[in-house]
């Protein structure tokens, strides 16, 4: 549990006296302000609030200990503060979902050439979300769709993926060859999208990163996956290296979003994927089909809480720029 946080509920409510004037203050609803004073509750041992008909009324417990509360969260404000003082200005420290697997390097070089240098945190979109509300990021990119509370959110951004796995390895297993591939595909024969193949052929579960990464945006991919002829199996990997470590051991197939560079040994596949580079002689191809599109939102602290040196909504254009040409 995040005790900073909670104790932020804990003044909100003691100052303002209602539940749902604290979650406006907060900018946040009221069922997560609530339920986060119970899990509060439950971690200190000793009841907060009494809640009636009549309203909230602090309890004898709280007001001894809501003074120290408020020097807690005074002392991390302060913490937070310097820590700016002696941050670089012209850095934007910009969180990244873990989502975008190799297309991250690509579009960081897009930014640095748009002159916005840039100190990346790549994580699961519910901890760039926890940051950005903690102030410890300028901007984020996250999946879509996801809980936004508090935050400033930007138009989905939808980029085309594939479902792929080597030709090599596709070819040991015996498969049929696949959709714009010259070698065996990751597909068995079947009707589908490209060539006669689509996501009804593929045998393998697709790796992913862990659900708890971003509930609803797995959720929405995993029915993506079964509406298009998929069995929905997926395996969840914590990170970027296990990922590609499944697929090229061939017990998965990768889910590659456009931007991936992946695409550049995807046969047919490079010429749709706009940005994607070229491949490097000897690395190993790749077959696959068309996947169900990665959606993404850029997120902003709201405009009383971005650091003045920032030009939060300059880098959030040039994000959406860069997405603007593969979606």
């Amino acid at each position: 549990m995040d005790l900073l946080k909670h104790l932020g509920f804990f003044r909100a409510v003691a100052d303002a006296r209602h539940f749902g004037n604290a979650a406006a203050d907060l900018g946040m609803t009221q069922p997560p302000l609530s339920q986060g004073i119970r899990r509060l509750e439950r971690r200190l041992g000793v009841r907060l609030f009494d809640r009636d008909a009549r309203g909230v009324r602090i309890t004898a417990a709280g007001q001894q200990l809501l003074p120290a509360a408020r020097d807690l969260l005074d002392a991390a404000d302060d913490l937070v503060t310097a820590a700016r003082d002696l941050a670089l200005p012209e850095q934007v420290r910009l969180g990244l979902a873990a989502d975008l697997e190799d297309g991250i390097p690509g579009m960081l070089r897009a930014l640095a050439a748009d002159g916005a240098p840039v100190a990346p945190t790549v994580a699961g979109s519910v901890e760039v979300v926890d940051l950005l509300r903690d102030g410890l990021l300028d901007v984020g990119l996250v999946r879509h769709p996801g809980v936004l509370d508090g935050l400033t959110a930007g138009p989905v951004l939808v980029v085309p993926t594939w479902v792929v796995v080597p030709e090599v390895v596709a070819g040991r297993a015996g498969l049929a060859r696949g959709a714009a591939s010259s070698g065996g595909a990751a597909v068995a024969a079947g009707p589908g999208t490209a060539g006669g193949i689509g996501l009804p052929a593929v045998t393998l579960p697709v790796a992913v990163p862990p659900r708890h990464h971003q509930p609803p945006a797995h959720d929405q991919f995993v029915d993506a996956l079964r509406r298009a002829g998929h069995s929905g199996a997926v395996v969840e990997a914590r990170d970027a290296a296990q990922r590609r470590a499944l697929v090229a051991a061939g017990v998965a197939a990768g889910r590659v979003p456009a931007v991936d560079p992946v695409l550049a040994r995807l046969p047919g596949a490079a010429s749709d994927a706009g940005s994607a580079p070229s491949a490097e002689a000897g690395e190993p191809g790749y077959a696959g089909v068309p996947g169900p599109p990665l959606r993404l939102r850029v997120a902003l602290p709201h405009s009383a809480q971005r650091r003045p040196e920032v030009d939060h909504d300059g880098v959030a254009a040039a994000i959406q720029s860069y997405f603007g040409t593969v979606a």
